[in-house]
């Protein structure tokens, strides 16, 4: 069975109805069927708790903070890069 792993802001978006959605595209399952995504931690108070093991986000984020560059880039044509 393939799986097809979102990000969290965009598996929070789709409908809780869809079960075939939360089997197959969850980003932190919680019965241990991907060891990868999720792992266990400790709180302050020492008790576990699952976490997720890297952030699933991060496109997104760099997506965003290239956005920043964009208008500069769009000005770098050949000419002007080859001073």
């Amino acid at each position: 069975t393939s799986r097809f792993i979102v990000d969290t802001y965009h598996y929070n978006n789709h409908k809780a109805s869809d079960e075939l959605c939360q089997k197959f595209c969850n980003p932190a399952p919680d019965d241990g069927s991907q060891p990868n995504l999720v792992i266990v931690a400790l709180d302050a108070q020492g008790q576990p708790y699952f976490k997720h093991a890297f952030n699933t986000q991060v496109c997104e984020q760099l997506n965003a903070w290239l956005g920043g560059f964009s208008a500069i880039l769009k000005q770098m044509t050949a000419y002007r890069w080859n001073y």
